[in-house]
């Protein structure tokens, strides 16, 4: 195996391939090192692929183009170490037959695991309690509440990757589960987890929970606006850990400004919200800096298997568990 890595050397780089995971790549094959301090240009990915069996990536390399694959006749896979392939991949790819695999799968179960703890985490208010009781030394009184999952219904929207990770981890909490998309459920989930297939108005008008997992395209951009959001319950719990823009965000600044329910928002239209953003000064939104998933822990783990799988197949042929097709592709995020 020859591979061209296009991460510069650096903060990124450092969390995928560790010092074991630089060995491991190696000890596979002959590895063509980004080591400008900086991304490739797209000529410098073309002028350093010539003879390279795999293209690897993270975020911000240069998309695999027909231009770079005109410079790269033995290219056989491109293996991208994040979630989403869209801004790597080409038409030109999926017609030279080169195979993608992606991390997908981990970050899926990943921002699962980070949306339900998001979902705890306001149930229980955790925040408000442990600063209240840190920086003002109020103990617990009689009037405090918390709230658990047990009994809730919880509305998912969109049924990928990351809702069907989901929908196995709450499936132990004893919760009803409903679920928007615009295809049939699987008839085996339905049965095995009690899913019930909902409309977009029946969850938002009528979820203790609502949670959001639709991927950006155009089709989805500010899917959910004014109409749906005003439909919140009394509250409820509304959870964002897909994109920002799926969710027309000046609706849901309105929406949120009553008190009338709470949020958790990892993403948003504006990365990092301007600075007069009005979620900043509301009590009822917790904000985290998208972080839901995968957590910095999981990307060496990523690295390793996938130079394992590349490496595998390259010399043996065989199932590639981490593949994305072309199809599948076309429903992921853009970015």
């Amino acid at each position: 195996m020859k591979a061209l890595i296009a991460t510069p050397r650096g903060e990124v780089f450092d969390t995928f391939f560790t010092p074991e995971n630089i060995a491991l790549a190696e000890s596979l094959g002959d590895i063509v090192w980004n080591d400008t301090g900086r991304m490739f240009t797209p000529a410098e990915a073309a002028e350093r692929i010539t003879d390279c069996d795999v293209y690897i990536t993270t975020w911000g390399a240069p998309r695999l183009d027909a231009g770079i694959l005109a410079a790269a006749p033995k290219l056989r896979m491109l293996t991208h170490l994040c979630g989403t392939v869209v801004p790597f991949v080409s038409d030109a790819v999926w017609d030279r037959g080169i195979r993608v695999l992606s991390g997908n799968r981990y970050f899926a179960e990943s921002v699962a695991e980070g949306t339900l703890a998001y979902m705890l985490t306001a149930l229980r208010d955790i925040p408000r309690y442990s600063r209240r009781t840190k920086e003002e030394r109020i103990w617990k009184t009689n009037d405090d509440y918390n709230q658990g999952l047990a009994g809730k219904k919880i509305g998912i929207v969109s049924y990928g990757a990351i809702a069907r990770n989901l929908v196995r981890i709450l499936s132990v909490f004893r919760v009803e589960l409903y679920v928007y998309d615009i295809v049939p459920l699987p008839e085996a989930d339905v049965k095995r987890y009690g899913l019930h297939q909902a409309t977009l108005d029946e969850i938002f008008g009528t979820c203790d929970i609502i949670t959001l997992h639709t991927p950006l395209f155009e089709a989805t951009r500010h899917l959910i606006g004014a109409p749906l959001l005003s439909k919140i319950r009394p509250g409820a719990l509304f959870v964002n850990t897909s994109r920002g823009a799926v969710i027309d965000q000046r609706a849901l600044e309105r929406e949120l400004a009553d008190g009338r329910f709470r949020a958790v928002l990892d993403v948003y239209e504006e990365e990092p919200p301007r600075p007069d953003c009005p979620l900043y000064d509301l009590p009822n939104v917790t904000m985290i800096p998208h972080m839901g998933g995968p957590t910095i822990d999981l990307r060496q783990v990523i690295a390793h298997d996938l130079l394992l799988e590349s490496a595998e197949f390259l010399k043996n042929g065989g199932e590639l568990p981490d593949e994305i097709t072309r199809s599948m592709a076309a429903v992921m995020s853009l970015s």
